[in-house]
């Protein structure tokens, strides 16, 4: 999955590439989702597109940036293929259309 999500995002920073620095301190780094500034220690490098975040920018559940993440949300959905759709019409399972069941 993650071969799948890498190949739909691009990289925007190399591994191990430093986090831009906030301007306005010698020792804070910038998120690069948000923006806010914060230390090192507290932001996150992602692995499929390289973009540094905070906590509040990163999701847990797969140790991706808030972005990544919610395209690997996305790609884990399971839609219905176009096969099934087709089944699911054919069905005689199917309630009767209550428009056509009105006298």
């Amino acid at each position: 999955m993650f071969a799948a999500l890498k190949n739909q995002v691009m990289r925007v920073r190399k591994d191990n590439e430093p986090p831009n620095r906030d301007m306005e301190s010698f020792s804070r780094y910038v998120c690069d989702l948000c923006h806010t500034s914060g230390p090192l220690s507290g932001l996150r490098q992602c692995v499929i597109c390289g973009r540094w975040g905070c906590s509040s920018c990163w999701h847990d559940e797969y140790y991706l940036c808030k972005s990544c993440g919610g395209i690997m949300r996305l790609l884990l959905l399971k839609l219905p293929t176009h096969d099934e759709q087709n089944q699911s019409n054919t069905d005689d399972s199917t309630p009767p259309d209550p428009i056509e069941d009105i006298p």
